[in-house]
């Protein structure tokens, strides 16, 4: 894909909408302090994690070891994500040019990486309230998942590759926020108030995500578009490695297969696979997941999750209100 614009001529618009997508950061955000925690693993809990996972009751320790599997797996991807950025931010120091001035661009990247780093502090707290165990693994490839990032690439690649490697995994959580407000749509349950109130983070990362995709990738020459899909395929190798790790050390720790007759697990697996392979069409362009979204994609995601679409609008995203997670919505 041939680069159509320079960084001065998108400069206002990208930090128009980055200013835009942050302007209730401090209203719409997720802390672990603000849920009531004694809730989180009640038999009716555990019933409704079941339901959620296998569609029914009767699967919970399964559906236990399933969600902590993905959201330790979460955990362990967003912070890196958290630390990457903050590694970007260090690399635009001394950059000057047009998007990386005033404030715009820096405090969207510091909003995603402070709440990146709250979501895994949350969702490590949460699985092990679920488990009673550390669900920790051995080979964690942190390190070498911030490698990937330790080249001399312009800060600009580095942020795009970054935000489409977090992109997938936003999307699919989307979805699982979607089916769980779906099945619980007054909120009443402690894990739909967790996707939730995660949403409203993860919506504006969503966002701040278009903005790379859409604005800054195509700006980029043609061969830094090249080493932003190199760097991607090499995060998602690793990521998908350290898939497995999770896998095999829930399986170990917790005695139990959650993924064999696990719908959810079925639907995740497909939808993950498609959006990878469908975001960068051949010629080099990046789409939203919506873009690629065609009539058996559709119907996969509104049969789980009740939504004809992954991600709302601006201007439902801005004006999402801040549930009481303690407990059941008003």
């Amino acid at each position: 894909m041939a680069r159509l614009e320079t960084f001065a001529d998108i400069a206002d618009a990208v930090r128009a909408e980055l200013d835009s997508v942050t302007s209730l950061a401090h209203v719409n955000t997720f802390h672990p302090n603000a849920f009531d925690w004694s809730q989180a693993s009640t038999p009716n809990e555990l019933a409704y994690l079941s339901t959620v996972a296998y569609g029914e009751p009767g699967h919970e320790l399964q559906a236990v070891a399933y969600i902590t599997k993905e959201l330790a797996q979460l955990a362990e991807i967003e912070r890196h994500v958290s630390t990457v950025m903050a590694l970007i931010m260090g690399e635009l120091h001394d950059l000057r040019d047009s998007i990386n001035t005033g404030h715009e661009l820096h405090n969207a990247l510091s909003c995603f990486a402070a709440e990146e780093i709250q979501h895994a502090n949350t969702f490590y707290r949460y699985v092990r309230a679920l488990t009673g165990i550390e669900p920790r693994v051995h080979k964690a490839l942190f390190d070498e998942r911030l490698e990937v990032f330790r080249t001399d690439d312009h800060p600009y690649v580095k942020l795009v590759a970054l935000c489409c490697s977090a992109y997938v995994g936003e999307s699919v959580i989307t979805i699982f926020e979607h089916r769980t407000d779906n099945l619980d749509p007054r909120r009443a349950h402690f894990f739909t108030r967790l996707l939730h109130t995660h949403g409203l983070d993860e919506a504006r990362h969503v966002q701040i995500d278009h903005v790379a995709m859409k604005m800054i990738y195509p700006a980029l020459t043609e061969a830094q578009q090249t080493r932003v899909r190199e760097l991607l395929a090499q995060i998602e190798d690793l990521n998908r490695r350290l898939a497995q790790y999770f896998q095999e050390a829930m399986t170990q720790a917790l005695a139990v297969d959650f993924i064999t007759a696990n719908p959810s697990a079925a639907v995740q697996l497909e939808i993950t696979k498609t959006f990878s392979q469908r975001i960068f069409s051949d010629n080099g362009t990046l789409h939203t997941v919506d873009e690629i979204l065609d009539a058996e994609l559709r119907e996969l995601i509104a049969g789980f999750a009740g939504v004809s679409r992954v991600h709302g609008t601006n201007t439902q995203l801005l004006s999402a209100a801040v549930p009481s997670v303690g407990g059941s919505a008003q």
